[in-house]
Parts: C-alpha cells; sequence; structure tokens
C-alpha cells in the first residue's frame, strides 16, 4: 500500500498542533502539576479533596486551588495538585490533559455529568443529606469516598483517631463551665449568617455535646442571614464568630448601640475563631473541634 504525501502532512500537522496544545496546558499548570501522566482522581468540590487529602491520597486537580490556603487551610494543599479553575470557569482542557481515571462532583455540577463524563467517569457526592447522627453524612460520604479512590484501609484508623478526638474534647469540656453557643459569620455590621440545622458548624457542635442556642430553622446549607438585632437573647450565651471579620465590620461594630447593648455582648462573652471551611466533610469538622476547644477553654477555663 502505498503512502499518501499529502495525508502524512496532514497528521504531521494534527499531531504538532496536539503537542503544541499539551505543551501550553503544561505551562499553565501550578508548579509541579504533572499532564505526562495517567490517572489519578479530580476533584471539583473541596469537601471531596479535603476528605482524599485526609486518606492519604492526592488529588490530580481541583477547583480554585489559590483560594484552598485561605478558606480550608488544614489539611494542605499537596503541591502537585493541579489549579482546574472556578467551578464556574473549569478548565476542561486541563482536565482532558490530566488523563484522569475519576471526577468527584457534588449535586451542583450535576448539569455538568455528561461532559465530564466524556473526560472520565464522575461520581456525585454529597454532604448534605440531614439524618438523625451528627456527622453522620460526612461519615457516609467518607466512607464511600474511599472505596472509590481506593483508600478503604484508611477510613477505620481515621475514624477511630476522629473518636478519640471527641473523648478528649469531651472530658476538657466536663471541666468548664458551659453555656449555649451562637455560631456566626459577619456579613457586615448589621447582618450575620447563623448556623443550625445540617451546617459543619453545628454539625459538628452536636457531635461534641455542645448545646447550639439557634433553634430556628435553617437553610439546605444550615445557615439563615440574620439581622444583628435577632441575636438578642435572654439567655446566658456565648458567640463564636467565625474569621475573617473584616477591619471595618469590628470597628463599626464595636461603635454601634445596637451590638453593644446586646447582652453577651455586655457580658464579654463573644470571641473569633480562625477560618474553617463551613461547607466541608470530616476534616473541615476535625478543625473545627481543634479551633473550639481551644477557644472554649481560653474563655470558660
Amino acid at each position: 500500500m502505498r503512502c499518501c504525501p499529502e495525508a502524512m502532512t496532514l497528521q504531521t500537522r494534527r499531531t504538532l498542533l496536539k503537542a503544541m496544545g499539551l505543551a501550553a496546558l503544561t505551562a499553565c499548570s501550578p508548579a509541579g502539576a504533572d499532564t505526562s501522566g495517567q490517572g489519578g482522581v479530580l476533584a471539583l468540590d473541596w469537601a471531596l479533596a479535603e476528605t482524599m487529602i485526609a486518606l492519604g491520597k492526592t488529588p490530580a486537580g481541583i477547583v480554585a486551588a489559590e483560594d484552598w490556603k485561605r478558606f480550608v487551610v488544614d489539611p494542605e494543599l499537596p503541591r502537585k495538585t493541579a489549579d482546574l479553575g472556578l467551578q464556574q470557569e473549569l478548565n476542561f482542557e486541563l482536565m482532558a490533559a490530566l488523563r484522569p481515571d475519576l471526577i468527584l462532583i457534588s449535586p451542583f455540577l450535576e448539569h455538568l455529568k455528561p461532559k465530564l463524563d466524556r473526560i472520565a467517569p464522575s461520581a456525585n457526592l454529597s454532604v448534605y443529606d440531614p439524618g438523625e447522627v451528627p456527622l453522620g453524612q460526612r461519615v457516609n460520604v467518607t466512607r464511600k469516598l474511599a472505596g472509590l479512590i481506593g483508600a478503604v484501609s484508611a477510613v477505620d484508623d481515621y475514624l477511630l483517631d476522629l473518636d478519640a478526638l471527641r473523648e478528649d474534647i469531651a472530658g476538657r469540656l466536663s471541666r468548664l463551665r458551659q453555656r449555649p453557643i451562637l455560631m456566626v459569620s459577619f456579613i457586615d455590621d448589621r447582618h450575620a449568617r447563623i448556623y443550625a440545622g445540617s451546617s459543619l458548624y453545628a454539625d459538628a457542635m452536636a457531635w461534641l455535646g455542645l448545646k447550639n442556642a439557634w433553634r430556628r430553622p435553617a437553610g439546605y446549607f444550615g445557615f439563615s442571614t440574620i439581622g444583628i438585632e435577632e441575636l438578642a437573647t435572654q439567655e446566658d450565651v456565648e458567640l463564636i464568630a467565625v474569621e475573617p471579620v473584616q477591619p471595618d465590620i469590628s470597628r463599626a461594630l464595636a461603635e454601634s448601640p445596637l451590638w453593644t447593648r446586646l447582652p453577651f455582648v455586655s457580658a464579654g462573652h463573644h470571641g473569633t475563631i480562625p477560618p474553617v471551611f463551613m461547607f466541608g466533610a470530616l476534616p473541615s469538622a476535625r478543625r473545627f473541634a481543634d479551633l473550639v476547644i481551644a477557644h472554649l477553654e481560653e474563655r470558660w477555663g
């Protein structure tokens, strides 16, 4: 069979263009991101990504990697994990170049499943399925995820370690004079998000045996937006705000008659803890537990 010079030229051009395209993608990837190999898992949800890392597996790529250290913080994101862009602006070319074995998504990316499945099979997991057992759904997701990524052997040790942490914290709390807690994050000096229901913060508080002072219904994600005046209560409560609290908000609150006259503010029963990913899974719950017990021992000790 004779070769056609025109066809060979066309094929050569296609190969060259493909190689140039992959080289450009590699150049745009974060330092250390490897697009030359095949396999790995892409995590398009931070809760699933942090769970992978906690189980000893490194995601090949995640969304919004540049923001991880501001909102998730711990566990630390491995350097070789690629940044796949924002959820609203996914870099599908880079995702394809990474040639993953699996793509992890949450229900809010379900509409992209047909497109993602052309790159690799996708699995949809959600930490938001309220149950009767605190953190129960997050435990279920951890076990399901471990089965998908080959980390089953790590799950039991991780959960046992988490139970040991809870027992330790329960002992430390038993030595303190406790009061119900209001968990908030400030939107501005007149409005806040308050957490209840299936939110990470409320779920972790229930898991630790802490009482949530907010008893009104919350939305799907476990929080409601309220006016500061709605925090007025006759109950002896402790308010914990999750950082960041912008300096201009702190200054405005300090000068606000509405804020300063709230009973828990007058009593000095309020403070802040460092950032904890509010949409997180068990690793974020663990970070929350560590930060909250340290805060309460300082406040209530």
